[in-house]
């Protein structure tokens, strides 16, 4: 019996663990010392953020419980670090209200998360603003969470503007907060779905942020024991949102951590959080790692053929060969092919039949299969796309039994770099592009696999 195509084998490379595994370094902020600074987002190089700085010099705003009141700022950014003066976001806004959080949708309109009245700072109402080129006049409250009687807080928008999520202690939640989405319609937006019991606990789920990849971030205290704000991610599937993934324990820490911003490209962002005693932003960078050697795509291929070489000794004038296969298969001749449809454990029995009567005389050989996906990450996508619009990769189907993967990072040669199992990437010129994904062994980082495809870009 032989093998006319041949099952690809798990490229296991050994590099030096200091060139190829990620290095996260993050280090706090030090503009606006002594004063909180939570939440961050970043247009076009200007950072936005809440703090209980007081921008006023002749009054201090503060809540019943003496608390300094919160509200939202901007910064110039020059090589990701504070540069030039901060100045409020709206600075005809009602600085009685506590401003804990702003978020933009794809058209620029800013949403701020505000309290009604000057209590609670963990709290609010999401309210509608002109565009970030003109914040002089709040437009008003806008219901996006369709409950007025809840606290509706820390919108965020998915880049597409395809759907937004939010946090709320509306009734009939998990947990003290929930995670909640609604869909853009063709007139506003869908009645809030909650994410789902996956997704929110019997703690607190809140600070949603949707980055381009497709990944939903979050601050939650009920995906583990610590009872500390951790960050994590979600993404969604047809079969609704994935189970959470807790982010590098690089930039969690043993301390609240929430608020998250991620670049594009994943190198780089920002996180708010109390680690050194008080709310801070800490800015991060997350080196790619870079896998040599990577192997393209093959697509699992069980066809063989087979043959007996005993059989040659019957006269086939005489006699017929039939070849039996466990998968329900059956093929006559002295030489076959047969092609498996998956992976698994077959059973193969080669009889001889009488030419005449077609009766099955007796056996002559009997073989045992043991067929194996090949061991590579899968690429799961399309390989021809239509310029402008977003497709997904999926590296779900991967088969490595070397070691456990447990991150997976995209490098796309239109220079977008993703981490994530499943990835959206969209390309916006024509032409061909190599889109390769690799995960190493967290545990000896000097292992890796890797694989790669080729897509056309129409």
């Amino acid at each position: 019996m032989r093998r006319v195509l041949y099952i690809s084998l798990l490229l296991l490379c050994f590099i030096p663990a200091s060139l190829y595994a990620q290095d996260v370094k993050i280090k706090q902020l030090n503009f606006l010392r002594g004063q909180s600074v939570i939440n961050p987002v970043v247009v076009d190089s200007v950072l936005y953020f809440s703090s209980d700085m007081n921008s006023d010099f002749l009054v201090r705003y503060i809540n019943e419980l003496g608390k300094d009141l919160y509200h939202v700022y901007k910064v110039p950014l020059k090589n990701r670090k504070p540069s030039g003066s901060v100045e409020p976001l709206m600075p005809n806004a009602n600085k009685k209200l506590n401003q804990v959080a702003v978020a933009f949708d794809t058209k620029g309109k800013a949403y701020v998360t505000e309290n009604n009245v000057a209590i609670d700072s963990r709290r609010g109402r999401v309210l509608s603003v002109k565009s970030y080129s003109d914040l002089s006049a709040v437009e008003g409250v806008v219901s996006v969470a369709h409950n007025g009687n809840s606290s509706n807080a820390y919108v965020a928008f998915a880049p597409d503007g395809s759907f937004m999520v939010f946090a709320s202690d509306q009734k009939g939640g998990q947990g003290s907060s929930d995670l909640y989405y609604c869909e853009r319609k063709s007139k506003g937006w869908s009645k809030p779905q909650n994410m789902g019991s996956m997704v929110n606990t019997a703690g607190a789920e809140t600070t949603p942020f949707i980055h381009p990849s497709g990944k939903i971030y979050f601050a939650s205290n009920g995906h583990s024991d610590s009872k500390r704000l951790d960050l994590y991610y979600t993404y969604r599937t047809p079969a609704g949102f994935a189970k959470p993934e807790r982010v590098d324990s690089d930039i969690n820490s043993n301390a609240d951590d929430y608020g998250l911003f991620i670049s594009e490209n994943e190198e780089w962002g920002y996180v708010t959080s109390n680690r050194n005693g008080k709310d801070r932003l800490y800015y991060f960078t997350q080196e790619f790692p870079v896998f040599p050697n990577a192997t393209e795509f093959e697509e699992d291929n069980f066809c063989y053929e087979f043959t007996e070489e005993s059989a040659q000794y019957y006269d086939a004038e005489q006699y017929d060969f039939k070849w039996a296969f466990s998968d329900g298969g059956v093929e006559m001749g002295l030489e076959v092919e047969h092609c498996f449809a998956d992976a698994g454990d077959y059973d193969i029995k080669l009889s001889v039949l009488d030419k005449l009567s077609k009766e099955e005389m007796f056996n002559i050989a009997e073989y045992s299969l043991e067929l194996v996906h090949a061991e590579q990450l899968y690429i799961d996508g399309p390989e021809t796309i239509k310029a402008g619009r977003e497709v997904v990769f999926n590296a779900d189907a991967s088969y490595v039994t070397s070691f456990e993967p447990k991150y997976f990072y995209w490098t796309i040669s239109n220079g977008q770099k993703i981490k994530g199992k499943k990835v959206k990437v969209r390309f916006s010129k024509p032409g061909t592009y190599k889109v390769e994904v690799g995960t190493m062994n967290e545990e000896d980082k000097s292992q890796y696999v890797a694989t790669y495809i080729m897509v056309n870009v129409e």
